[in-house]
């Protein structure tokens, strides 16, 4: 004879698995119910679609393409970039220098210019350099007395009228706080947005030199250097009282 109580062991265990299948069953139900509206409301949708193109639409569709022909797909020519020559790689490099906001020339004339400033001795053809690079640029503008700088001194005329504030100040950079590698790359940047966006007149502070090492103003002499190394820059003058005094320059970019 059978056990009474492994008999309602087994009734048990059976009762066990029929509740797991009838769980299993609303389940894969559910699923079903769920995945049939999502394919009820996608054909919903495509028939929304279908029904907004009119058959006036389809008409003038197939107007705008009588004529032409579908491409064969192996109807292609498979081309490489020739390979730069030097000259053309070291365009490239350097505008791709000034789209980061960066001036190779420059950062090599920032250099010299922070050896000289900072009293240490330059190499013979560093010094030489230094030399004729000054010599050039003196021939390429003209430095006058009271601080401003003139591209070309047959213009005299734009001293004047920067002076009086023909040209209104479009835009400013306050080289405050900053060293002289923080200064230079933000100047950079700053000048070569301003001639990409065709700014004309700006101004730079580059403060008086007060807090800086025996009060010297090295940033002032920076910005106006660099300045002049600018091929874009018409001129500068010492600012105002109003807006900076001797601490800012205001400075008048070429037309693109």
């Amino acid at each position: 004879m059978l056990n009474v109580g492994w008999i309602q062991k087994v009734k048990s265990n059976l009762k066990g698995s029929l509740q797991d299948l009838k769980k299993l069953s609303k389940q894969f139900s559910k699923e079903q119910a769920s995945q049939q509206k999502a394919k009820q409301t996608a054909a919903k949708q495509r028939q929304r679609i279908q029904s907004a193109v009119t058959d006036e639409d389809r008409k003038i569709f197939l107007a705008s393409i009588r004529g032409t022909k579908r491409l064969a797909s192996a109807n292609r020519i498979e081309s490489s970039a020739a390979p730069l020559n030097s000259r053309e790689a070291e365009f490239f490099k350097q505008k791709r220098a000034q789209a980061e906001g960066r001036d190779i020339l420059a950062s090599e004339r920032r250099r010299s210019h922070a050896d000289t400033t900072a009293g240490r001795t330059l190499p013979a053809h560093a010094q030489a350099s230094t030399r004729i690079e000054a010599a050039h640029a003196s021939k390429l503008g003209q430095h006058l007395d009271d601080g401003a700088f003139l591209r070309n001194p047959d213009a005299a005329d734009i001293i004047k009228k920067l002076r009086r504030g023909q040209w209104p100040v479009e835009a400013s950079l306050d080289l405050h706080g900053a060293n002289l590698d923080e200064a230079a790359e933000r100047f950079d940047r700053f000048i070569h947005t301003c001639i990409e966006h065709g700014v004309r007149c700006v101004c730079i502070i580059h403060g008086q030199g007060f807090g800086s090492k025996d009060n010297k103003p090295v940033l002032r002499d920076a910005v106006r250097s660099w300045l002049r190394d600018f091929a874009a820059v018409t001129a500068y003058i010492t600012a105002p009282e109003n807006i900076g005094g001797a601490g800012a320059v205001i400075v008048l970019l070429q037309h693109k």
